[in-house]
């Protein structure tokens, strides 16, 4: 197989290289994205391995060259990046890219995406020969084509998510090993410090004796001044007030760093194969968690969670109905706006409505929503399968989901789930 690595440093080319080669693989080297988009058209190679800050072209505008060149096989990408914000690991995929590893990489791990990767372009090799076999044979297999090309799409979308599954759960345990360790010297030095703030008092007593007493040796004077000047210049007293609010904010940074990992664990984590009962405005709070540097630089968000009850389903599918829906609506702000988030009680069912402020949806469109590869965004900014894998996971919770949108004032999604 041909591997084209686009790459501006030496050193970090030389690395892939390295790897690629040990598994037998064809190596072609661009020092950076221009070089690179004309090797692409010139060579064709099955995969793409491209860093993402690069000289005259980087790697995601490459992503975007590659995924609109019009030819007939299919290059699967995957991009190296030491960003690793959920909003940028969005961007990746967005992009078109398949995959992603972050820098520093491991050899095993890169030899891993790659063997990962050549599952998928053969399966779209595989599918590719069956289009042209069934386009010859006879033109009304054509929707056949579509469902299979659909399921190609599908599992392309499974391994993103088992990628950021298994991302997910490296760091939190990366992750959760310092934060233990921290929060536990954190307790211990709230401990050393009411011993010392004991110990100062002490001293502060003696001190102060010192000042109003009379005819002291002149050595001794002088260090008692001493001291009293840099008690007063330090603001002492500030400071052993300010001393346990400062461990106090680093025992609430650290467990808001915990809630966080623990709930991009929990929502990338595949769960059970049987269903449970799930709780959806938890769900809502986790992935709004997950989500919260993708949505608080555009959006205020309100919640209005009220009493629902318990549905039957699998948590993690519906997080993922909440993320693309939320992503959606993200998206649609052009600069600034609102997303409301309610859930209620109907008729014994939960309700949840996600509504904003966005550009909103054309008429024409809303029948049209919910088709695989249909989208109103722009191209390279969206599948057109986010919506389409949200209705199959609430027809599978045997539940609706509606919307209603008016261009110019935002678009409305409501989710109804049988309740408990």
């Amino acid at each position: 197989m041909n591997i084209l690595i686009a790459e501006d440093n030496y050193v970090s080319r030389l690395l892939v290289k390295k790897t690629v080669e040990k598994i037998g693989h064809r190596v072609m080297e661009a020092e950076n994205g221009k070089l690179a988009w004309q090797m692409f058209l010139e060579h064709s190679p099955e995969m793409v391995i491209s860093d993402w800050e690069m000289p005259e072209m980087d790697g995601m505008e490459l992503c975007r060259k590659i995924r609109s060149h019009t030819g007939k096989a299919y290059t699967y990408i995957i991009l190296l990046t030491a960003k690793d914000q959920m909003s940028d690991l969005v961007e990746v995929f967005e992009a078109g890219a398949d995959d992603y590893i972050l820098k520093p990489f491991k050899h095993e791990e890169l030899n891993s995406r790659i063997k990962t990767g050549e599952r998928i372009i053969s399966l779209e090799s595989r599918h590719h020969k069956i289009q042209e076999e069934l386009t010859l044979k006879n033109k009304k297999l054509d929707d056949a084509l579509k469902n299979l090309k659909f399921t190609q799409a599908q599992i392309l979308q499974s391994e993103k998510m088992a990628s950021i599954g298994q991302l997910a759960a490296g760091m939190a345990h990366e992750i959760n090993n310092p934060i233990g360790f921290v929060s536990s010297n954190l307790d211990a030095l709230n401990d050393y410090m009411k011993e010392i703030r004991a110990l100062f008092m002490a001293y502060e007593k003696l001190s102060k004796t010192l000042e109003t007493t009379e005819l002291l040796p002149p050595t001794i004077g002088e260090q008692v001044q001493t001291i009293a000047d840099h008690r007063e210049k330090i603001e002492i007293d500030y400071i052993m007030e300010d001393i346990p609010e400062l461990l106090n904010d680093c025992r609430d940074g650290t467990g808001r760093i915990s809630k966080i990992v623990g709930d991009l664990k929990n929502f990338a984590h595949p769960g059970n194969e049987k269903q449970m009962l799930v709780d959806i405005n938890e769900g809502l709070k986790t992935t709004l968690n997950v989500l919260s540097n993708e949505l608080k630089y555009k959006t205020i968000v309100t919640k209005e969670f009220g009493d629902v009850p318990l549905v039957q389903g699998f948590p993690q599918k519906l997080n993922q109905v909440f993320m693309n829906i939320l992503i959606n609506a993200a998206q649609a702000i052009e600069i600034k706006g609102e997303i409301t988030i309610l859930t209620k009680t109907e008729n014994h069912d939960a309700v949840v409505s996600i509504s904003d402020t966005g550009y909103g949806i054309e008429k024409k469109y809303i029948s049209k929503i919910f088709d695989p590869f249909f989208s109103t965004q722009k191209i390279g900014t969206g599948t057109g399968l986010g919506l389409h894998i949200a209705y199959n996971i609430i027809e599978e919770h045997k539940g609706t989901i509606q919307v209603t949108s008016t261009v110019g004032k935002g678009t409305i999604v409501t989710i109804t789930l049988p309740g408990k």
